[in-house]
C-alpha cells in the first residue's frame, strides 16, 4: 500500500504564512463572527497546524532536552540557551497560546461544533485530534486547562484540571470520535483530509493506536491499571495501525513556506540544530544502517554535536533526508521540504506492544514485536532489507534481564522516534532510558522533566495557571512521571 503523505496543495481559501517565529496556516475562527468558514477548508488547516506545530517549538524543546538534537552558535542563540535548560515563560508564549490552544485546539472545537449534528464524522476526526493534542499538553506541561478550557469569550480563564484525570477524559473523547466515524453523515471528508485521505477506517487505527500510546505511559507508576486496560483494549480487536501506510503523518510541498517545520527552521535560521553525540554515537556503535538517511555526512564520517557545547558552524553531520526531504541544491539549506512530519508511527506501536508483553510476561509476543518494530521504521527510512536483516541479526533480539530488554527496546524507539515531538522525552522520564548525563553549561543540575507555563496565560489568567519557576522544571509534574 502506497504511504500516505497528502501534499498541501489546492486550498485556495487557506492563508500560508511564515515567519521566523514559524507561524504557519492561521486559520482561527472569530467566535464572533457571522459566517462560518466550511467544514472542509478548517479540517484542511488545521490538520496542517497539528503537523507543523509538531516539528516546531514544541519539537525543539523535547528533542533538546532528550538529546537527539542541541543548539548550536554563540551564547544568547535560542537553541543554545533551550539546549542549556534556559526556557522561560516567554520562550513558550507562542508554543502554548499560538500553537497548541490558539490554533490546533480551538479550530478543532469550532470543527466540532459546525459538524456535530448533521456531519459527524468531521466531528469525530476533530475529537480524536483533540485527543491527541490534550495528550501531548499534558506530557509537556502536566496538568493543563481542559474542562472549562475552548469555550472562547464564554470563560477566558479556565481552571487547571490535574493531568490524569484530563487522560481520563481522553480516552473518553476519542471513544466518542469512533463513534462519530461510523455515523451516516451528510458530508463526508475527501480531498480536503489531508492524513488519511477521509478513510474512516485509518482514523479509527489512529485512534485505538493513540489509545495504546497513552496507557503505556501509566507504567511504571500505575502497572495494574495498564495492563488491565491494554489487555482489555486489545482484547476489543482494534483496530490498530498495522503498516506504515497507517501512520499519523503529514507530507509537506516542496514550495516555498510549504514545507515542514524542520526544514522551514533550518533554512530561516541555518547552522542552530544540530545531531547530537548521543544519538550519532549510538547508532554508529552499531553501525545503524539508518544514519545515511538520519544523518549527512562530514568528512566522510557520521558525527554529532556535545549537547549544550557552544560551537559556530562545527563541521560534523546535520539532519538529513528522513526529516528534510530529497536533497536539492546540496549545503545545510539545499532540501525540498517534503517530508513527512510523522507524529504517531508505527514502528512506535510495536515497541509499545513490545514493552507491554515485556512488562505482563511474555517474551515471545515481545520479541515479535520488537522485531516489527525496528523492521517498521528501517523500511520507513528506505534502509534496504539486506541491509535491515545484517542489524536484526546483532541487534535485533530481546535478551538478559527484565531491566536489560526493556532498555533496548526503549533504546530503539528512542532511535525509531528521531523528530517525533515529545515522545522520546516522555520515554526518557518514564523509564530511564536512555541513559543520558545533563548537557555540557546547563543551568540546571539535571534534565527537565516538564516545560514552564505561557507568561501570557500566567498574565491573563493568575488566579487559575500554577507557579513554575526555572527549577521547578526538574522536578516530576506529570502523573505517568515517577520522578528521580
Amino acid at each position: 500500500m502506497k504511504k500516505r503523505t497528502y501534499k498541501i496543495i489546492g486550498f485556495a481559501a487557506l492563508l500560508f504564512l511564515v515567519s521566523a517565529c514559524d507561524e504557519f496556516l492561521n486559520v482561527n475562527v472569530n467566535p464572533n463572527s457571522t459566517t462560518a468558514p466550511p467544514a472542509k477548508t478548517i479540517l484542511a488547516g488545521v490538520t496542517t497546524e497539528i503537523a507543523f506545530h509538531m516539528g516546531s517549538d514544541i519539537h525543539r524543546f523535547s528533542s533538546e532536552w532528550v538529546q537527539q538534537f542541541t543548539g548550536g552558535g554563540n551564547s544568547g542563540t535560542q537553541t543554545v540557551e533551550y539546549g542549556h535548560y534556559n526556557v522561560t515563560a516567554t520562550d513558550l508564549n507562542n508554543c502554548w497560546r499560538g500553537g497548541v490552544w490558539g490554533d490546533a485546539l480551538s479550530d478543532l472545537q469550532k470543527l466540532r461544533d459546525l459538524t456535530q449534528e448533521k456531519s459527524p464524522r468531521y466531528a469525530g476526526i476533530a475529537k480524536i485530534c483533540q485527543a491527541f493534542m490534550f495528550s501531548i499538553a499534558v506530557d509537556a506541561w502536566g496538568d493543563i486547562p481542559f474542562s472549562e478550557a475552548l469555550q472562547y469569550d464564554k470563560n477566558v480563564r479556565p481552571k487547571f484540571d490535574k493531568s490524569s484525570d484530563v487522560y481520563t477524559a481522553l480516552f473518553a473523547l476519542i471513544d466518542s470520535g469512533i463513534a462519530d466515524l461510523s455515523a451516516t453523515t451528510q458530508l463526508f471528508p475527501t480531498a480536503d483530509d489531508l492524513i488519511y485521505g477521509g478513510s474512516a477506517t485509518l482514523w479509527t487505527k489512529f485512534a485505538n493506536t493513540l489509545k495504546l500510546r497513552m496507557l503505556i505511559k501509566y507504567y511504571p507508576t500505575n502497572s495494574t491499571f495498564a495492563d488491565t486496560q491494554i489487555a482489555a483494549l486489545l482484547a476489543s480487536g482494534g483496530p490498530f495501525m498495522t503498516a506504515n501506510a497507517d501512520q499519523f503523518q503529514m507530507g509537506f510541498d516542496v514550495l516555498t513556506n510549504r514545507t515542514n517545520a524542520i526544514d522551514q527552521f533550518e533554512r530561516q535560521r541555518a547552522n542552530q540544530f544540530w545531531p547530537t553525540t548521543t544519538l550519532v554515537d549510538m547508532m554508529n556503535l552499531s553501525n545503524d544502517p539508518r544514519r545515511p538517511f538520519f544523518f549527512s555526512l562530514a568528512a566522510g564520517v557520521y558525527s554529532g554535536m556535545a549537547p549544550g557545547i557552544i560551537i559556530t558552524n562545527p563541521a560534523t553531520s546535520r539532519h538529513h533526508v528522513y526529516l528534510r526531504g530529497a536533497v536539492s541544491t546540496g549545503g545545510p539549506t539545499g532540501y525540498a521540504g517534503d517530508a513527512p512530519q510523522r507524529m504517531l508511527t508505527f514502528a512506535e506501536h510495536n515497541f509499545n506492544l513490545a514493552e507491554y508483553y515485556l512488562r505482563t510476561g511474555q517474551p515471545a509476543l515481545a520479541q515479535t514485536a520488537f522485531t516489527n518494530g525496528i523492521t517498521a521504521n528501517m523500511d520507513d527510512a528506505t534502509v534496504t532489507a539486506a541491509n535491515r536483516n545484517t542489524y536484526l541479526s546483532s541487534k535485533g533480539t530481546l535478551s538478559g534481564t527484565f531491566a536489560t530488554a526493556l532498555q533496548q527496546i526503549i533504546t530503539e524507539k528512542y532511535i525509531a522516534n528521531f523528530g517525533v515531538a515529545v515522545q522520546p522525552w516522555s520515554d526518557w522520564r518514564r523509564t530511564g532510558f536512555p541513559v543520558l548525563v545533563p548537557a555540557i553549561g546547563a543551568v540546571l543540575p539535571k534534565i527537565p522533566r516538564i516545560l514552564p507555563y505561557s507568561d501570557i496565560e500566567r498574565t491573563t489568567n493568575p488566579d487559575n495557571t500554577p507557579a513554575r519557576e526555572t527549577t521547578d522544571l526538574i522536578k516530576s509534574n506529570v502523573f505517568w512521571d515517577p520522578g528521580v
